[in-house]
Order: C-alpha cells, then structure tokens, then sequence
C-alpha cells in the first residue's frame, strides 16, 4: 500500500501543489539539521521546507515558488511511507538502508518542481492531458491499495507492478519537456524502490510487522478518496 499510496499522493500533490497562503504558517520550522529520532516535527515537512528554502533561492526573481509547501495530509502521508521503507530496508538485505531517505528527498523535489512549473504556467494543454493522466492512473492504484490491505490474500504482485509503470510512465512523459535528467532519475529512483519485490512483499504480506503502519496509510488515502483529491 505504502508504494500506491506514495503514488497517489505524492503523484497527486506532484500535479496540484499548495495554495499559496498555506506556505508561511511553518517558515519558522525551517532548520538544517537532522530529524531527531523520538521528535515530534516531522521529517517529510522539514525535508519540504528545505527544499524549498534551496529552490526558492533560484527563482527568487520570479517570486514563484514563495507559497509552495507540503501540507498536513501529504505530510502525513509522507511519514508513514517513509516509516514503512525505513523499517522495511532494515530488515530485508536486498534493500539500500540509504535509499528511503533518498526516496523521500526526491518525492519532495519533484512535487515542488512541477508545482513551479504550473505557478509559472510552463505547463501547456498537452500537459494537462499528462496530468490527467496521472490523476487516472493514481486513483486506479490508491483504490487497489486499500482493497489489497483490506481484503484478505488479494495482494496481487503482477498488478501492482504494472500500475507503478504506469504513473512512473506518465510522470516521466510530464517531466521530460520540462526537467533536467537528474529529475528523470530521480523518478526513476523512486519507482524502483517502490517496485522492489522485497519491499512489497514485506509491506503486503499478511504477516506483516508493518501492517499497523500500512493502515495508517490506507487511512490517509481513504481520506483523500473520500476528499475527491484521488
């Protein structure tokens, strides 16, 4: 679930960012440092906030990018995915220990450069066919998640690739125009983790540790469901 789920929210806030005046009520939290273990902050807001702390300094000129910010939801959402590879990579050794962090910085990048583009209106007709489908292809994943946490034995492997390649095929078809490679790799990046047997096989299982916090996730994306975000 934690690799639709990512999917459909990140994907989803990769295509309609913050409203402005949502950006500035946590400016104060921006800090360099390390996400304390035990911390009640949360590492995807300030992963987001230092993103775009950086970003900004490129555009300032502009003044886009000044009320791009992750909000309560995706953040939540962020965070229990990233708990969920956390966990997952320490106890599966075909896993990079390294990469949830790297996965969560890059969801992070590639939302806010996209919801640049879109402030700046680089984003033509054409795209917004790409951005619909996104939308399609996110929905479709986000309601097989919850079906596969809720319904006993219905974690279906093939399938579930298959619609990662789907929205990792319409993201990329988005960005290409418009990113550099790295952001292209970055994408790439994310999907492969997601993707990867032993991470799914270790969310999805119904023996599963990580259950408890795969629920958390499928609760945020009832919520967004229900919400008419997905």
């Amino acid at each position: 679930m934690a690799v639709m789920e990512l999917q459909s929210w990140l994907l989803y806030h990769l295509v309609a960012v913050t409203d402005c005046n949502q950006v500035m009520q946590s400016a104060a939290t921006v800090g360099g440092g390390a996400y304390p273990a035990g911390s009640s902050g949360s590492r995807a807001r300030d992963l987001g906030l230092r993103a775009q702390k950086k970003l900004l300094g490129r555009v300032v000129s502009t003044g886009a990018g000044r009320s791009l910010l992750i909000d309560d939801a995706t953040t939540s959402l962020l965070d229990n995915l990233y708990k969920l590879m956390e966990r997952s990579a320490k106890t599966n050794p075909g896993l990079d220990k390294k990469q949830p962090e790297k996965v969560l910085k890059n969801i992070v990048k590639l939302s806010i450069k996209v919801g640049l583009l879109q402030r700046n209106q680089q984003l033509g007709p054409s795209d917004e066919k790409k951005l619909a489908e996104i939308r399609t292809s996110l929905r479709a994943v986000a309601m097989a998640v919850v079906s596969f946490y809720e319904l006993e034995f219905s974690f279906d492997k093939a399938y579930l690739v298959k619609s990662l390649e789907r929205c990792r095929g319409a993201v990329q078809v988005l960005i290409k125009p418009h990113l550099t490679d790295k952001s292209q790799d970055r994408c790439d990046q994310v999907f492969d983790f997601l993707g990867h047997p032993e991470f799914m096989e270790s969310v999805f299982r119904q023996d599963s540790e990580l259950r408890p916090v795969l629920g958390l996730l499928v609760n945020d994306i009832n919520k967004a469901l229900d919400a008419g975000h997905l």
